[in-house]
């Protein structure tokens, strides 16, 4: 009999990526409000459940409140959704789509907004046991689409017949790709479905490619057939032309900057990759750019 997963967040790009994979599973979807209502109507939603796939977004979240109430929102809507799978009965695996507590690696140095909310979920998943054991908190990489969101889009100087790349990080910060994460993700998905006794109760980081941050610009550049350069702009510089989204990018590329490898740990918990799963058949990130229209 098919095993009933359900997806928080399916009308999203992370969402939609887990329903992709063929491994035999029934799936119930729930569109992006489902990640902010209460945790008894998620209780609802998630009854009969296998497993539950958990993801909050952003855009509206941030495009709407400032930042201390943007990470406020996020965290009351994952614990919400971390409450209904804790009291759904017969549950046996949680997969939260999360990211590394920066603030813990870099001893208070580095405050992300945009993982900070979902941290404060995190701490109240790892405080009952019982879930904890069942959960798989899953760290994806940088999208290809982020090439497109200020700060750190491209911006065309038609007098050079060039784009230039503002950068508050240095040319060689490395940068851990999942590129589309509609058709990378769900490699990811499957095996951590079906290696519970591995993945539950573990991280697993979803990335497929490491480039530094010049690497990845030519790369790009390449893709589109034209030049592209960094130009080094102060981080008050790009707080003073974006604002709120200089203050969510910007300072995520700063962060692996300084902190590099180390950005995608996870202080006391093991971190699988895509070698420990065996996860391959990727898109890459050459392919994926020339198919992207920015």
């Amino acid at each position: 009999m098919p095993k009933l997963v359900t997806i928080v967040g399916a009308t999203g790009n992370q969402g939609r990526a887990p329903e992709r994979p063929r491994a035999g599973e029934q799936r119930r979807r729930g569109g992006r409000s489902l990640s902010r209502t209460t945790s008894p109507q998620l209780k609802a939603a998630f009854a009969g459940s296998y497993a539950v796939y958990g993801v909050t977004g952003i855009k509206e979240n941030l495009a709407n409140n400032d930042l201390a109430t943007f990470v406020e929102v996020e965290a009351t809507w994952g614990i919400n959704i971390a409450e209904a799978a804790a009291e759904t009965a017969g549950l046996q695996h949680f997969i939260w789509s999360t990211l590394p507590n920066a603030s813990r690696i870099s001893g208070g140095r580095h405050f992300l907004p945009n993982f900070a909310g979902k941290n404060r979920a995190d701490e109240y998943i790892r405080a009952n046991a019982e879930l904890a054991a069942k959960t798989t908190f899953l760290f994806i990489a940088q999208y290809h689409s982020n090439y497109a969101r200020p700060p750190v889009s491209m911006h065309k100087i038609p007098s050079a017949n060039a784009y230039v790349h503002f950068a508050s990080h240095p040319p060689d910060t490395p940068i851990s790709w999942i590129g589309d994460v509609t058709r990378n993700l769900p490699a990811f998905i499957k095996p951590i479905l079906e290696q519970p006794d591995k993945t539950r109760g573990s991280t697993v980081f979803a990335h497929t490619e490491v480039h530094t941050s010049e690497e990845s610009l030519q790369i790009w550049a390449n893709s589109k057939g034209v030049r592209a350069f960094h130009v080094p702009v102060s981080a008050e510089l790009l707080h003073e032309m974006w604002g709120k989204s200089a203050d969510v990018l910007a300072v995520m590329w700063r962060f692996w900057g300084e902190y590099r490898e180390k950005s995608w740990t996870d202080p006391g918990h093991v971190v699988l990759t895509r070698d420990d799963l065996g996860v391959t058949g990727f898109t890459n990130l050459a392919e994926t750019f020339k198919d992207y229209q920015f």
